[in-house]
């Protein structure tokens, strides 16, 4: 990340994409969860209303992926996919995982440099999140999940 783009963050000039928090949050050796944190937590947290939650990430085609609640070291985050949209993220830290359930339509995973899988609706996976990882709704029609990551602090990969 450049030092003008971390300028123009913290004047308030510019809005941080996901891969710019994911990035920050790296830096500090923090969780993304950590990094958005304003408050202590209380014992349980609720988000009211799901759709209410930011979308840190919009796809050309639709897609959002909003983080819905979180806890260090974990994240509850609700995607959907355009027909054609594709979230490729960047290796996390070493030993992170994600967890995926899908709710609409059909997931294709790809995950560092093995083949592609095709996760339908109603299925779940695993995926090693410490290797390059894409998301892609290869479909005609919107494609949902929910996915949990675990990602954990002081381990860079």
């Amino acid at each position: 990340m450049s030092r003008r783009l971390l300028a123009q963050l913290e004047a308030g000039q510019a809005n941080p994409s996901l891969s710019t928090l994911l990035s920050i949050a790296e830096g500090f050796d923090i969780s993304l969860v950590e990094l958005l944190s304003i408050e202590d937590k209380p014992s349980v947290t609720v988000q009211r209303d799901n759709a209410s939650a930011p979308a840190l990430w919009t796809g050309s085609h639709g897609g959002t992926g909003r983080l819905l609640v979180g806890s260090n070291p974990l994240e509850l985050w609700e995607w959907t996919l355009g027909p054609g949209d594709e979230r490729t993220s960047e290796a996390h830290r070493s030993n992170a995982r994600e967890v995926l359930l899908v709710t609409a339509g059909a997931v294709t995973l790809r995950v560092g440099a093995a083949d592609q899988v095709v996760v339908r609706r109603g299925q779940s996976a695993v995926v090693r999140a410490d290797e390059p990882h894409t998301y892609r709704n290869n479909g005609k029609g919107r494609a949902s999940f929910v996915l949990a990551v675990h990602e954990p602090t002081g381990a860079l990969a």
